[in-house]
């Protein structure tokens, strides 16, 4: 049998790299560190390189370098932010630049650093492989089944203790679920490794190349960011006047709102609000709670990027007034920006359609373009807009490692079924105590869902089409811009302790699942805010590892007393 693993994690990126150091800065554990595998999908260390914008600063939740993978656990640790910066030679640098916010460019390399750090120190990491099975084994361990994504072969491995850290997914709204795959579909999370080979297949360098037209849908810091570097891109490929490139911004707001991070708001960042949160007495305070704050972070954009865009779109206003008084076209090669406020996507096609004449050959050239059928929240007007791209600034969904824990044998531990992934949610541990007397696996209680909750007295920004039919407004299916809660009755609770640990649910007699499965990133419905971010992955690092030592030291201590018996 293959050796046995005290620790397990699945992914290496902030979160599980901040349990690697933890688990360096302990200094009570016995074991050696080959007991800590992590396992991780990509070829090497990566964080969001799709959105490394250049001058894009770490966001609004995570307004000081010191939330980072150890200060707030350890100050003294050696991978701190600070330790990073003194070992670059970069220390005063940074101190005299005059702001306490990384570029994101920075805080990328920073992680990269730590990576490599922790891996010099002894930590291992599996890269190329992606879990794809999970079971539970008579030994009380979990079997963790990989697949080595260059050659296909594939690896088992058994581990006490299992830390799940997902990460995020990209999330596509319904209506373009059907095109998704299309090339001129993008998620904003690849929009940096896409742009330049999407610009570049269209005939631009044609004599008389037409304007391009490009969407982007969402109302976040995504959607802000992408839009002002598409505007930038756009910039520098010249029209013959009067025509312009145009670029939308599709929101379902009345308008980009900003994000709230002043010094109070953040406190529900901190570890101690964890604390809070948890402890509150029902899903719907808890609920509650994320709701007041959700400005913080869903649907919102930082006041710095809002003030640029705006400074873009009044400059656009008026050469598009100095050119109705004088009479005379601007110069500017500069796209057209416009908000189409208060919309909803219906539904989502492609269609070929002709760019014109090739430059080479001199016959029309088709190329795809994407159309979306909109409607209006208001006047409920629906109407067609054509797009030679769509970028989908939309957020991510957290389901992936339900999906794996649900096809698997470990799943029964939890009375967890995999016809009912979408109905799981997540409750504290007190609930669990307060239904040990309930056997049914389906039990009423309230969950919640996304949707979307926009002002409804403001006039749109843009005009729409003339022409075009009325119908009742529909709801969108998934909006990652606000959340507000919606009864159901046939939800499944996956209980959680607050160090994270996922707690087994036999259904007869005493408990005999005894491995430990831990979560990180994915636990806001009972950790709160903070969880899907990076404010508190140092102290959250912290709270696992001294739990999953606590569990060993009090195994081996349970070891030694059956030898002497």
């Amino acid at each position: 049998m293959a050796s046995i693993h005290q620790v397990i994690a699945l992914g290496f990126g902030p979160a599980n790299l901040a349990i690697a150091g933890a688990f360096l800065d302990k200094a009570s554990f016995t074991w050696p560190l080959d007991g800590l595998l992590f396992i991780e999908r990509h070829a090497e260390f990566r964080w969001h390189p799709g959105m490394l914008l250049p001058g894009a600063r770490m966001q609004i939740r995570h307004p000081s370098f010191l939330k980072d993978l150890a200060t707030l656990r350890s100050p003294q640790s050696p991978i701190t932010f600070i330790a990073y910066l003194h070992s670059q030679n970069r220390l005063l640098d940074f101190i005299n630049r005059g702001s306490t916010i990384p570029t994101r460019k920075e805080y990328s390399d920073y992680l990269s650093w730590a990576a490599n750090y922790v891996q010099q120190k002894g930590i291992s990491v599996a890269y190329g492989e992606q879990v794809v099975a999970l079971h539970h084994t008579d030994d009380d361990t979990i079997q963790v089944h990989s697949r080595v994504l260059a050659t296909g072969q594939l690896i088992i491995r058994f581990a006490k203790n299992l830390i799940i850290s997902p990460g995020g997914s990209p999330h596509i709204p319904k209506p373009l679920l059907s095109v998704h795959t299309h090339p001129r579909i993008i998620h904003t999370s690849s929009y940096l490794t896409s742009i330049d080979p999407l610009l570049h297949s269209f005939p631009t360098a044609s004599p008389t190349p037409r304007p391009l037209r490009i969407a982007v849908i969402g109302s976040g810091q995504s959607a802000a960011e992408v839009l002002l570097d598409l505007h930038s891109r756009l910039s520098s490929i010249p029209l013959k006047a009067p025509d312009n490139h145009s670029l939308d911004i599709i929101i379902r707001k009345g308008s980009l709102k900003p994000s709230d991070d002043s010094p109070f708001t953040n406190q529900i960042f901190d570890p101690d609000a964890t604390d809070t949160i948890f402890n509150l007495s029902s899903p719907s305070t808890r609920h509650s709670v994320r709701r007041e704050y959700e400005n913080t972070n869903y649907g919102v954009v930082n006041p710095h990027t809002l003030e640029t865009l705006y400074e873009v779109m009044y400059d656009q206003k008026l050469d598009q007034v100095i050119q109705h008084r004088t009479g005379h076209s601007s110069r500017s090669s500069k796209p057209t920006i416009c908000i189409l406020n208060y919309s909803e996507i219906l539904t989502a096609d492609t269609i070929q359609s002709s760019d014109g004449p090739s430059a080479a050959t001199g016959s029309n050239e088709l190329s795809d373009s994407v159309t979306l059928t909109i409607q209006h929240t208001l006047t409920r007007q629906i109407y067609d807009k054509t797009y030679d791209a769509v970028f989908c600034a939309t957020g991510y969904e957290r389901k992936s490692w339900l999906r794996l824990l649900t096809s698997s044998s470990v799943a029964k531990h939890f009375r967890l079924n995999a016809g009912l992934q979408d109905s799981v949610h997540l409750a504290p541990e007190s609930e669990l105590k307060n239904q040990e007397t309930a056997t049914p696996d389906v039990e009423a209680d309230m969950t919640f869902e996304f949707a979307d909750n926009s002002p409804d007295d403001e006039r749109p920004r843009c005009n729409v089409p003339s022409s075009g039919s009325s119908t009742p407004a529909t709801s969108l299916d998934s909006s990652v811009d606000s959340f507000s809660p919606k009864p159901r009755q046939d939800s499944t609770k996956l209980y959680i302790s607050r160090a994270y640990r996922l707690l087994p649910r036999p259904s007869n007699g005493p408990e005999n699942f005894k491995a430990g499965i831990y979560l990180q990133g994915v636990a806001e419905e009972t950790h709160g805010l903070s969880d899907t971010l990076l404010s508190v992955i140092g102290v959250r690092a912290g709270e696992i590892v001294d739990d999953i030592c606590a569990r060993l030291a009090s195994d081996d201590n349970k070891d030694i007393s059956h030898s002497r018996m």
